[in-house]
C-alpha cells in the first residue's frame, strides 16, 4: 500500500475510545473517517452531506434515534454499505436491523479482521441492496 487515502467512512459511535478504535482499523485498509459522530440525527446529515463509501454503526446512540432507526432514514437517500456494531443483540434490534438493506450486524467486541471481512463483503457488491 502506498498510504494514499482512496474511500470515505463515517463512524457513528457513542463511546470515544471504540471510535478512534474502528478509525484505526479503517485507516489500515486506506479509509479516511469523518469525525467522532455520537448521535443518529448528526449520521443522518453528515451521510448527506459527504455520501461516504461506507457507514460504520452503533445502535445505542446519544440523541433521539439509535442507529437502526439513523440507518433506515439513510437509506431514504443512500445506498452507502452500514456495518452495525453493537453489544445489544436482543431479538427485536436484530430483527429492525436486519431490515436495512446492503448491511451487515457485528457483535461487539470486534477484531480488525472481522471489520475488515465486513466491509469489503459489503463493497463487493455481493449483499442485496
Amino acid at each position: 500500500m502506498n498510504g494514499e487515502i482512496s474511500k470515505k467512512a463515517i463512524i457513528v459511535e457513542d463511546n470515544l475510545i471504540l471510535s478512534l478504535l474502528y478509525e484505526n482499523y479503517l485507516k489500515e485498509m486506506v479509509f479516511k473517517t469523518v469525525g467522532e459522530i455520537t448521535s443518529g440525527e448528526k449520521a443522518v446529515e453528515l451521510v448527506k452531506k459527504y455520501t461516504p463509501d461506507v457507514v460504520i454503526m452503533d445502535i445505542m446512540l446519544d440523541g433521539k434515534i439509535d442507529g437502526v432507526e439513523a440507518a433506515a432514514e439513510i437509506r431514504k437517500f443512500s445506498s452507502a454499505p452500514i456495518v452495525f456494531i453493537t453489544a445489544n443483540t436482543d431479538p427485536a434490534h436484530l430483527k429492525r436491523a436486519e431490515n436495512i438493506t446492503n448491511s451487515k450486524f457485528l457483535r461487539k467486541p470486534i477484531s480488525e479482521d472481522k471489520l475488515k471481512k465486513a466491509v469489503n463483503y459489503l463493497l463487493s457488491g455481493k449483499p442485496k441492496v
